[in-house]
């Protein structure tokens, strides 16, 4: 079945069978990278289909992938957390920037995600990593330290932007990594797959894991998008924050429009 346009928001959206293969973003924000993230859920929440500690293969179909190939085709660089890495072989376009974050320096360096290209792969740890680790490290990547025993994402962000000259970040995980970024108030998209299973099982990790926002608080979003293969749904979420600004970008702009067309 080929993919369905059930809802697009953007004006200029692209015919279905060419969905994520040139993304219209907004800017990215003063100082930062503007971060989107994509994950693929069971209908359930949960991003794996296997037990702890496995990775996500298998869990959407090959639209899923097909499409997770072409949102990384829309950054200059990807983000992953540790633990993705020691579940498996990461692999990425060798001329993209990526980054993996660790708080202890317990990373696989014969990862294809540093064999496929030193010279593009970064590691992101707190200025407390273990000296021989960071050693080891350093002799198969860039290291840049943020943060005192876990790592601070608006830092590490900033020089993400002005190192490495990254505008647009892709966050692909895992749960713990997406935490992170949401607290930090660092996640301007959300690009979701939702897979037609339900997994079940408290102690797999859902798309956002961590301590979760304290009381009644959450991070609103505002749908951009919602499309579908059979029934495999890809939705795409906006910030509720920054979707303001950019409804706000655009009624000025057409109130500008219309003052120099008008009488």
């Amino acid at each position: 079945m080929p993919i369905e346009r059930l809802l697009d928001l953007d004006e200029h959206a692209l015919p279905p069978e060419a969905l994520y293969t040139a993304v219209r973003f907004p800017p990215p924000p003063p100082g930062r990278p503007y971060v989107f993230a994509n994950m693929v859920a069971t209908a359930d929440g949960k991003t794996l289909q296997g037990p702890v500690g496995s990775t996500a293969k298998g869990l959407g179909g090959p639209t899923d992938q097909i499409l997770m190939r072409r949102l990384q085709s829309q950054a200059d660089g990807m983000v992953i957390g540790a633990a993705t890495l020691r579940a498996g072989n990461v692999v990425y376009p060798p001329d993209r920037w990526r980054f993996a974050v660790t708080a202890s320096g317990d990373i696989p360096l014969d990862n294809r995600f540093f064999r496929d290209a030193p010279d593009r792969a970064v590691v992101v740890a707190p200025e407390t990593i273990d000296a021989e680790r960071a050693r080891a490290i350093e002799r198969c990547a860039s290291l840049v330290r943020a943060g005192a025993g876990a790592v601070d994402v608006h830092a590490a962000l900033v020089i993400i932007r002005e190192r490495y000259g990254v505008r647009r970040l892709l966050l692909e995980g895992g749960s713990e990594l997406n935490w992170a970024f949401v607290a930090a108030a660092a996640v301007d998209e959300v690009f979701l797959t939702l897979a037609p299973k339900i997994k079940g099982g408290s102690g797999l990790p859902t798309v956002v894991g961590g301590a979760g926002l304290p009381g009644h608080e959450s991070a609103p979003l505002a749908l951009v998008s919602v499309y579908r293969d059979a029934d495999e749904l890809y939705l795409r979420y906006r910030a509720r924050a920054v979707a303001d600004r950019s409804e706000g970008r655009v009624a000025q702009a057409n109130a500008m429009r219309g003052g120099m067309d008008g009488p």
